[in-house]
């Protein structure tokens, strides 16, 4: 009966991968212009043979967008920021333009490629372990009884090309996506944190020799701008 109960489980899968979160639209998230990049073909692949799709709307925090936007161009630092924090233990690295490699103390690893920009989405392709993933961020800012707030929806996409793998992401998660999920939820907590903060976190940075000059000369100069 067990057995029976699997293959049939097995079977739900295989005729509607888009078993969670529901069919994303993909003209809603991916911009008609970068259908016609070169990282066009990998992003359909994804997207059409997803075993995962999830998305999270209306998430709002406060924070200023000239932080937001900075840490979201400068994953690498966001991160080291992020640890300094205690918000993440990630480890992530710029290995080329828009390019970064993501590790943890367990072992977790992922590529991403931000491969597409502008002043309101992010489109980020991802290789991992397990899998493949495309992460579509989009987001705004607004002002309301005298704060600032940032809102912003996520959409993903994980797809395994292994038919066993493809079952176990449908059925536990996009492992991928999640650890996405978790970079980008990671620079929003500490936008808030220095929105609730600014000078406490000011100071703080002048404490942490390990960062980056050039970042935190300019992060710097944002913070002072505010």
């Amino acid at each position: 009966m067990r057995r029976i109960f699997l293959i049939m489980l097995a079977f739900s899968f295989a005729i509607a991968p888009w078993g969670l979160g529901g069919a994303v639209e993909q003209s809603r998230v991916i911009p008609d212009s970068l259908l016609h990049d070169s990282s066009a073909q990998e992003l359909k692949e994804v997207i059409q043979g997803a075993s995962y799709v999830d998305e999270k709307k209306g998430a709002v925090f406060r924070g200023h967008r000239e932080v937001y936007e900075y840490l979201l161009n400068h994953l690498d630092f966001a991160s080291q920021l992020g640890r300094i924090m205690d918000l993440t233990d990630y480890v992530i690295e710029q290995t080329d333009e828009g390019v970064y490699e993501a590790t943890t103390p367990k072992g977790g690893w992922a590529r991403l490629q931000v491969v597409y920009a502008d002043d309101e989405k992010r489109v980020v392709l991802a290789q991992g372990k397990y899998g493949r993933a495309v992460v579509v961020l989009r987001y705004d800012s607004f002002d309301l009884g005298g704060e600032s707030y940032i809102v912003y929806d996520l959409y993903g996409y994980v797809r395994a090309d292994n038919p066993i793998l493809s079952l176990l992401l449908a059925l536990f998660s996009g492992i991928v996506d999640h650890r996405i999920e978790h970079v980008l939820t990671c620079v929003a907590e500490l936008n808030e944190r220095i929105y609730d903060a600014p000078g406490a976190f000011q100071q703080e940075l002048l404490t942490q020799t390990e960062l980056p000059p050039g970042h935190l000369s300019e992060f710097t100069r944002i913070l002072h701008q505010l």
